[in-house]
Formats: C-alpha cells, sequence, structure tokens
C-alpha cells in the first residue's frame, strides 16, 4: 500500500514537472519539460525494440504538418522584417517537446495504476494544482521553504517578491492561471460523471482549492472556475436530462460542502489579516462589483490601456516579427500583453488564423474518438481562446495528453488500451 502510494507522487511530482516546467539554477537552460521529453524519446525507442510497434499515426502527421507551417509562416515574419524574435518560429519544435513529454506522463500513469484514462489525466491535474496552489500558501507564509525554493528553483523570485504575487514551483503569474482553469474544467468533467460519494467528497474539495487559493496565485483562474461550472451546470442539468436521484444527490452534497467551505473562507477572512487581503487581490472583480456594482480588477484596467491596434496593412497581414519589446528588455512589444494583439503584431493576421486553426484541427481530431466528450473538448476549446484576450499563453500542454490517448471513452468507467499511439 505505501508503495503504492510513493509511486502515485512520484507520478504527481513528474506530471507537475511537465504541467508547470522549472530550471534548477544549478541546470540553467534545462528545464523539467525537457527532461521529460528526453525520457519519453527513450521510452518510446526501447518499446521500438522490445516490440517493433510504434506507429505513426497520419492525425499526428497532419497536426505537425499544421504546426509546422505555422513555424514557416512566424519564420517568413521574422525573416522578412529582419528581426531576431524566433519565439513562434520554433513552435513545431515546442509541440513535439510537449508530445514527448505527455509521453512519459502517461507511461508513469499506466506502470502505477495499469491503465490510462481521462479519468487519471485530469486526476492527477487536479491533485497537483491543487497541491501548487497550498504550496503557493506555504512559501509566502514560510520564510525557511521560501528561501530553499528561491534557492535551488529558477523563476524570478525576485520580480515575484516585487510584485507580491503568490508562486509555487514554477507555477506563477497567468501561465499558472489558464493551467489551473485546464484542472478546474477536468474536475467538472469528473464530478458529473459516475464516481463514488468519497471521490465526489476529495474532488469538490480539490475543486475549492483550486477555485479559491489558485485565483490568488493568478486571476486569470476566475475564468476556469465559470466555464468548469457552467459546463457541469448544462452537464447535469439539460433539458433533455431528468433529474434522477444520483444527479439530486450528487446537487445536494455539494451543496452541502461548498457551504461550509465558504463558512471556513468567511471565518478566515475576517480572522486572519493575511487571509482577507489575499482573498480580497484574488477575487478583486467580486469585490469592486459587490461595493460598485462595476466589475472591474487592476488588470483588466491595465488591458484598457493595451489596446493597440497595428497602423499599417502589412502588419496586419504578416506582422512585424517582435512578441518581445527589442527597445525594452522584460516588456511586451508594443507594451501590450493581449494575447491577440501579440499575434498580430508578431506574425499578423494569416499567423494568428494558422494558430487559431491548428487548436480547432486538435479539437477537431478529439472529436471524432471522443464522441461523449465533445460538449467538455468545446469548453476547453472556449477557454482557450478567452484567455487570449488577457494573455497569448496556450494550452498544448493538455491536448498533448489527451492526443496522446489512443482509444477514447465511451462511457465514463471504459479505460484506453495499454499502447499509445504517436
Amino acid at each position: 500500500m505505501m508503495i503504492d502510494l510513493l509511486k502515485a507522487v512520484l507520478t504527481g511530482i513528474a506530471f507537475s514537472g511537465y504541467y508547470f516546467p522549472f530550471e534548477f539554477t544549478f541546470l540553467p537552460g534545462i528545464n523539467t519539460k525537457m527532461i521529460l521529453a528526453v525520457v519519453g524519446m527513450v521510452l518510446l525507442v526501447l518499446q521500438w525494440l522490445q516490440e517493433r510497434d510504434v506507429r505513426i499515426s497520419s492525425m499526428f502527421l497532419i497536426i505537425s504538418t499544421w504546426a509546422a507551417v505555422f513555424s514557416l509562416f512566424s519564420l517568413f515574419s521574422v525573416t522578412y522584417n529582419s528581426t531576431t524574435d524566433y519565439v513562434y518560429a520554433s513552435y513545431i519544435v515546442k509541440m513535439w517537446v510537449w508530445l514527448s513529454g505527455a509521453y512519459t506522463i502517461l507511461y508513469l500513469i499506466r506502470e502505477v495504476h495499469g491503465e490510462v484514462s481521462f479519468r487519471w489525466v485530469f486526476h492527477y491535474m487536479a491533485w497537483v494544482c491543487a497541491t501548487q496552489s497550498l504550496l503557493a500558501i506555504f512559501i509566502d507564509n514560510v520564510p525557511v521553504l521560501q528561501d530553499w525554493v528561491d534557492a535551488y528553483i529558477s523563476q524570478d523570485a525576485e520580480f515575484l517578491h516585487k510584485t507580491k504575487r503568490l508562486y509555487g514551483i514554477g507555477a506563477s503569474f497567468d501561465t499558472a492561471g489558464i493551467r489551473f482553469s485546464c484542472a478546474l474544467l477536468g474536475l467538472g468533467y469528473l464530478l458529473t460523471h459516475k464516481i463514488s460519494d468519497k471521490q465526489n467528497m476529495w474532488y469538490w474539495v480539490l475543486f475549492l482549492i483550486i477555485s479559491i487559493i489558485g485565483n490568488i496565485v493568478s486571476r486569470t483562474t476566475t475564468t476556469g472556475l465559470i466555464i468548469a461550472l457552467l459546463y457541469m451546470f448544462f452537464s447535469n442539468f439539460s433539458l433533455n436530462i431528468r433529474l434522477d436521484s444520483s444527479k439530486m444527490k450528487f446537487f445536494i452534497n455539494s451543496i452541502l460542502l461548498i457551504t461550509v467551505v465558504l463558512g471556513i473562507t468567511y471565518y478566515c477572512y475576517h480572522q486572519f489579516p493575511i487571509f482577507k487581503n489575499n482573498l480580497q487581490y484574488g477575487f478583486e472583480g467580486f469585490f469592486n462589483w459587490y461595493k460598485t456594482g462595476d466589475w472591474t480588477t487592476s488588470s483588466t484596467t491595465r488591458l484598457q490601456d493595451m489596446f493597440v491596434l497595428p497602423d499599417n496593412l502589412k502588419t496586419w497581414l504578416i506582422g512585424d516579427g517582435w512578441f518581445a519589446n527589442p527597445y525594452d528588455s522584460g516588456a511586451f512589444y508594443k507594451y501590450t500583453d493581449i494575447g491577440y494583439l501579440r499575434f498580430i503584431f508578431y506574425c499578423g493576421c494569416i499567423g494568428l488564423s494558422l494558430f487559431v486553426s491548428f487548436f480547432i484541427f486538435c479539437t477537431f481530431i478529439l472529436f471524432q474518438k471522443w464522441k461523449e466528450g465533445r460538449f467538455f473538448l468545446l469548453m476547453l476549446l472556449l477557454l482557450e481562446f478567452i484567455v487570449w484576450i488577457k494573455i497569448s499563453t496556450d494550452i498544448f500542454v493538455v491536448y498533448a495528453l489527451l492526443l496522446l490517448l489512443d482509444k477514447y471513452e465511451t462511457a465514463p468507467d471504459n479505460v484506453y488500451s495499454q499502447k499509445s499511439t504517436i
């Protein structure tokens, strides 16, 4: 029992290294995603030597071609504009690094649990995000732990301290927020399928931890919270589905648990000033809405000032070839952090359309293999496109895990085959 638990914990640590990549201060230039990708390549070679059964599916060839076209167009924009910003010109390489790292994660899950499925992927994703949320609280309040993390984990601790932001290990700012959001949506999937009362309780606890503390780490998490709640509502209470006893039991138990957690949160809010300040920051929009009737935050106010449109046809079509600001180190080009505008300034509307199409195509592929999960996949794609209003970070990290599963569930308790197709 203890050995199984240890294996699961180690798999969770590896999952965190994949989902929230970071560098060690003593290994500059090499992050955990790259290490897992190398392991994935080794595993593929070993499988080929042992079974001679590694198949390159046409699906991945098409996805790779699509990513390569986007990369080449980005390279064209960079070359035409004589810039040196190759951040998306190498996206095809980044895509395959994510895929190779995902292969390692799925291999570990299969070794520990004997199977790999959507359920296990979202299970680990939720636990990792909840752990990172709690870890951020501990790092912020335990100086010894903070010193240790800052000494061995390279993640611009000076800037994080300056901006007074909570952070985990590799989890901070909007990148953490969008991945917390994916975890909340994944929990929505788990909670709306047949699970035991014990699982229901634990998944709701994880959901609330990520929703509350994760939102303090990054307010982008609010987007995932809203989308996950909408997903669960329409999945459980569609007009085409009768309200049976199991759904009513799910609803009642969920309301009771949420009430308890909100009660604890209310108590901590009034008893602990630090928690009060963090909560006011994380849910600033809701507090402002309650006080003034307008849902605003400091971030949304800054975004309004960042709305800068191209002033020539060339930029609209192929961009200026800059993602970062060449005249101000650490700043964004044109000082805008709006995801869609950053893509347009980098590779124009043509490049943006190629990138949007890439994710639509990935979603279409998953549509064909996981028909019962189409509503979930639509919400995942919606999450991606909504978040780009705030930041340009994509979520192929999640798509890579889902695409590597070669057989998809037709019922909540089904599992996938023992092999993954590359």
